[in-house]
């Protein structure tokens, strides 16, 4: 009961023709990119990056992020700043840093993404103050989708300097 040589249904000789060559993989992984693509470029048009108002709900969570680190930043040097509001849907928010010797200014541009204008529709100037860590007067900035008047936000700032997010 040894090997014989000559049996060769005992030990089969693999093939020289088993599997798939490296061209067939391509084509098939190049008709499953294509199709991805297709349906990619189908349901565009319903990615919520695309979406007006969710864009602008993005702007205001980053508003809300960047004004909250310039609060922190003054009161951790010691530094005041005033901040320029739009009474009516305006693209930027101004902010300029205060001080002895120097002044300094940021804006935040929504890139025409989203548009900014503060309840009530006057134009205000804020001032915060590092020494009691408070902004004068409070504000609530409405965070509008572009060409639109009802805000999908709303961030309202105390005059202790919290920040906050709601809806409108």
């Amino acid at each position: 009961m040894g090997f014989s040589p000559g049996r060769g249904a005992a030990c089969p000789l693999p093939s020289l023709r088993s599997g798939f060559s490296l061209v067939e993989i391509l084509v098939v992984v190049g008709i499953c990119g294509i199709l991805g693509g297709l349906v990619a470029l189908s349901m565009g048009n319903s990615l919520p990056w695309n979406d007006p108002e969710a864009t602008a709900v993005r702007h205001a969570e980053a508003v809300q992020r960047w004004l909250e680190a310039e609060l922190e930043e003054g009161l951790l040097e010691q530094k005041a700043f005033t901040l320029k509001l739009p009474g009516t849907p305006s693209k930027m928010l101004s902010l300029t840093w205060e001080g002895h010797d120097f002044s300094e200014s940021e804006t935040y541009d929504s890139l025409a993404e989203c548009d900014f204008a503060v309840k009530g529709g006057n134009p205000m100037t804020v001032i915060y103050n590092p020494s009691y860590h408070s902004i004068s007067p409070a504000f609530t900035l409405n965070v509008l989708p572009p060409g639109r008047r009802v805000p999908v936000r709303q961030v309202v700032v105390s005059a202790y300097a919290r920040v906050r997010l709601s809806l409108p």
